[in-house]
C-alpha cells in the first residue's frame, strides 16, 4: 500500500489556525501511528491529543486522509483548550460522566470540523480558480 503524506495538509491548516488568529502556539507535536488493533476493533481509537505532552496522535491505518486530517482538527481544538488551561481536572473520558468534558467535546467536533471545512473551502477555491 503506497503511504499518504499527511504532512504538507497538517501545515497548511496549521498555517490556516494560525491566520485565522486560533492560539494554538507552541504548536503541538504531531505522531502518526499505524496501528492494525485499534484499526480492526470498532471502538478503537482514531486520534487523541495529551496535554501533557503536547501531542497529537493519529491512528491512520484504513482510513480515509480527509477523515485523518478532520480528526487532525478537532485534537487541534483540544490543543487550543489546553493552552487556554480549560483541561485540567478531567477525571474521566466518558461524556455521560462529565458535563464539562461534554462541553470540551462539543467545542472541538463543531471548531474542529469548522475549521477542517472552511480551510477546505479555501484550498479548492484558490485551487479551482486558477
Amino acid at each position: 500500500p503506497i503511504s499518504f503524506d499527511y504532512t504538507p495538509y497538517m501545515g497548511s491548516i496549521l498555517e490556516y489556525a494560525l491566520d485565522e488568529g486560533m492560539n494554538i502556539q507552541p504548536l503541538p507535536e504531531v505522531k502518526i501511528r499505524k496501528d492494525i488493533k485499534e484499526a480492526e476493533d470498532f471502538f478503537g481509537r482514531t486520534a487523541y491529543y495529551s496535554p501533557t505532552e503536547m501531542e497529537i496522535v493519529l491512528y491512520t491505518q484504513n482510513r480515509h486522509p480527509k477523515d485523518v486530517m478532520r480528526s487532525f482538527a478537532h485534537e487541534l481544538i483540544h490543543h487550543k483548550q489546553n493552552l487556554e488551561n480549560r483541561l485540567n481536572d478531567i477525571q474521566t473520558q466518558n461524556t455521560n460522566e462529565s458535563d464539562r468534558l461534554l462541553e470540551l467535546e462539543k467545542e472541538a467536533y463543531l471548531e474542529g470540523n469548522i475549521l477542517f471545512r472552511n480551510w477546505e473551502d479555501k484550498i479548492k477555491n484558490e485551487y479551482f480558480s486558477e
